[in-house]
C-alpha cells in the first residue's frame, strides 16, 4: 500500500486534545467515539471513478445550474457584407448513440486487491498482496463536515504489496475525512467532500 496523506491534521494534534491518563476532564475538547459502523472488512474499489461524495456532487450540480442557466435556443447572429444582409444561426443538437448494449471492460487476471479491517476496539489490520499492516484507528466527530479518521500503522512487515510497492510504513499517520453511507465508504481531503481519493466497498460485516 502506498503512504497516503490527507488534509491538514496530524495525528499528534488530535490525540494531544485527549486527556491523559489519569487527568481530570475540565471541558470536552473535542468528541470521539468508537464507529461501530465501519467495523468490519473492507475492500479499496480501485476502478471507482468516484472523486467526490453525493452531497458534494448535489451542491456542485446546483451551483451549476444556478450559476449557468443556459437555453437551447438556436444562437443567430446578423451582419453585413458589401451592403448585403447576411444572418448565421448554430444550433446545438443533442445526438444520441442508437447501440444499447452495454460496453464490456476487459477482464484483468491480476487483480490487485487491498483489503482493511476495522476492529471495533479501534484495531485496524490491512493485506494487500504479501504486505499486512497492523495499527490503531480513531474516528472524531466535528461540530460541521465529516467526520475525521485517523489511522496510525504500529507495524508493517515490509513486504511488496499488490500494486508492486514495497515501503515500510511502520510509525506513518494517516489523516481523513470519513464518508460513510451504508456499503460504501470515502476518504476524502476536504470536510465538505468534493475531494475524495479512496473509495471502499464492504467485503465483510
Amino acid at each position: 500500500m502506498e503512504p497516503i496523506s490527507f488534509a491538514s491534521f496530524t495525528l499528534a494534534s488530535i490525540l494531544a486534545s485527549l486527556p491523559a491518563n489519569g487527568e481530570p476532564v475540565s471541558q470536552s475538547v473535542i468528541k470521539t467515539h468508537i464507529s461501530p459502523a465501519i467495523a468490519g472488512q473492507w475492500e479499496i474499489d480501485l476502478d471507482s471513478e468516484v472523486t467526490m461524495t453525493k452531497e458534494a456532487a448535489a451542491r456542485q450540480a446546483a451551483q451549476e445550474l444556478t450559476q449557468n442557466i443556459e437555453t437551447n435556443e438556436p444562437k443567430i447572429t446578423a451582419s453585413t457584407e458589401g451592403g448585403v444582409l447576411t444572418q448565421n444561426e448554430q444550433r446545438i443538437l443533442n445526438i444520441k448513440p442508437t447501440s444499447t448494449s452495454p460496453i464490456k471492460a476487459a477482464t484483468t487476471t491480476n487483480q490487485c486487491r487491498e483489503l482493511y479491517n476495522f476492529g471495533a476496539d479501534n484495531e485496524m489490520w490491512s493485506v494487500s498482496g504479501k504486505e499486512w499492516t497492523y495499527g490503531r484507528y480513531l474516528v472524531t466527530h466535528r461540530e460541521e463536515g465529516l467526520p475525521i479518521i485517523a489511522i496510525k500503522t504500529l507495524y508493517d512487515n515490509n513486504e511488496v504489496d499488490c500494486s508492486g510497492n514495497q515501503v515500510d510504513q511502520t510509525g506513518e499517520a494517516v489523516i481523513a475525512f470519513l464518508n460513510h453511507e451504508g456499503n460504501t465508504m470515502q476518504w476524502c481531503a476536504d470536510p465538505d467532500g468534493a475531494e475524495c481519493y479512496m473509495n471502499f466497498h464492504r467485503v465483510l460485516p
